[in-house]
């Protein structure tokens, strides 16, 4: 610390620094386009691979404020997310299986190899993720789902409560080459954690995530590790020492979801009940836009901020929007599907498996919606099949009603219909669309 407060960089850390403004953010790419000498600009085929680019298909091309962004084709398949099992070993308040009433069970091998199989039919298939709403650790061949997708060239992600992360699970992990492991902390204290997430020792979890983190890396392999933090009032608190806790369990990525309302308790652990009803944090077109420079974050300015953040919609700092993407499914937009573990292809996570929400004290009924049987039909054809792309395109557009502002009608009972006139799956009330709900 210098004289006055400034601070004084060493000669690395302004390097590394530098490297970070020119990266651009973590995974950036940057591609070099020249135009022909008819003035055509030609798309690199590393470029066109990114925006899942075929034959007959659209690119969709953005221009706002002197920034062009090109978004890549909906219908070309980038991550897919496959259910090992539905089954837990643990029974946490916040989990969304305390509403099912449907059978447990684990994809078994037929249905697997079938979809496995599949895979090398989409060109632009990057990332298999094992998720959903079980523990995908608890299925027995977790290690040869694993080693059957990093065979196809692809990525293998997974999440995981950590609680089954032995030595020998951790061995068959790096043995196998995943590439990321999202970890599910949602305390970074024994009693915070263990009060949400029953049945689980928040040390051994510790314990066994650090051992991941000591291991990484001695054999040429490195598994990255994410943090999955579900917000509620009760922890909320523990967010400003997610950083520690990154940094003891060799974390790199953070990601903070608010809670799915199941219940009438979990509503009332929700954070973000104002925030929906009054857009806080979505950019209202229209509407004056208050353009920030960087500013000190500190006793002089905390009220002025905290009474900007809780009404000024159209708030940027020069000219970068703080807004969240409301009305939007990133499921769709980031070219994703689901299958479950008993085959089921289904859009999004919130159509994976039929459920209950509640919002504003009103139960909503939310039926799970399937395009397909993954060991009846191939992926491929469900996938390309009209109703599906059909889907795409209409949750793309989002002219579902806003449930969730409104409230208190009776079409927000379930998903089956809104007062816009679309049918099933009626997408208006989903709080992922509303960039509340995040998953890995």
């Amino acid at each position: 610390m210098g004289e006055g407060g400034r601070i004084f960089r060493e000669k690395g850390e302004i390097e590394a620094l530098r490297r970070r403004q020119d990266a651009g953010g973590p995974g950036a790419k940057t591609y070099w386009v020249a135009p022909g000498p008819d003035g055509r600009l030609p798309v690199p085929a590393e470029l066109a691979a990114e925006l899942g680019l075929d034959p007959g298909a659209r690119l969709e091309v953005v221009v706002d404020r002197g920034r062009v962004e090109a978004l890549p084709n909906i219908h070309s398949l980038r991550r897919l997310y496959i259910e090992p099992t539905s089954r837990c070993n643990l029974s946490c308040r916040t989990c969304i299986r305390n509403t099912w009433e449907e059978p447990i069970g684990d994809m078994d091998e037929a249905t697997f190899g079938r979809v496995a199989g599949q895979l090398s039919r989409f060109p632009h298939l990057e990332t298999v993720m094992f998720g959903g709403f079980g523990e995908p650790t608890a299925h027995p061949r977790i290690l040869d789902m694993v080693r059957a997708v990093k065979a196809l060239g692809l990525r293998a992600e997974m999440t995981t409560n950590a609680t089954l992360l032995d030595e020998a699970l951790i061995e068959g992990l790096l043995r196998e080459r995943l590439d990321t492991l999202w970890v599910s902390l949602d305390g970074t204290t024994e009693a915070s954690f263990e009060t949400i997430r029953e049945g689980a020792s928040f040390p051994l979890v510790l314990e066994n995530v650090e051992r991941l983190a000591g291991r990484n890396g001695r054999d040429g392999h490195a598994i990255e590790i994410g943090i999955a933090f579900v917000v509620m009032k009760t922890n909320f608190r523990d967010v400003k020492h997610l950083d520690r806790l990154a940094r003891s369990v060799g974390a790199r990525r953070i990601m903070v979801s608010h809670v799915l309302p199941y219940s009438e308790e979990m509503e009332k652990e929700m954070l973000c009940l104002q925030t929906l009803t009054l857009e806080t944090f979505t950019f209202a077109p229209g509407k004056v836009e208050l353009s920030l420079p960087r500013i000190d974050v500190n006793n002089a300015t905390k009220d002025t901020f905290f009474s900007l953040f809780q009404g000024f919609e159209n708030l940027t700092f020069m000219g970068n929007r703080i807004a969240v993407d409301a009305r939007r499914c990133r499921f769709v937009r980031e070219r994703t599907s689901f299958v479950r573990w008993d085959g089921r292809v289904a859009p999004c996570m919130g159509l994976l498996h039929s459920h209950r929400t509640y919002l504003y004290g009103l139960e909503r009924k939310v039926r799970s919606h399937a395009f397909g049987d993954a060991r009846l039909e191939d992926l491929f054809d469900i996938w390309n099949s009209k109703p599906y792309a059909d889907f795409r395109e209409k949750v793309k557009a989002f002219d579902y009603s806003p449930c969730h502002v409104c409230g208190g009608c009776s079409m927000l009972e379930s998903n089956e219909e809104d007062c816009y006139g679309n049918a099933f799956p009626a997408c208006g009330g989903c709080l992922w669309a509303q960039g509340v709900i995040q998953c890995p």
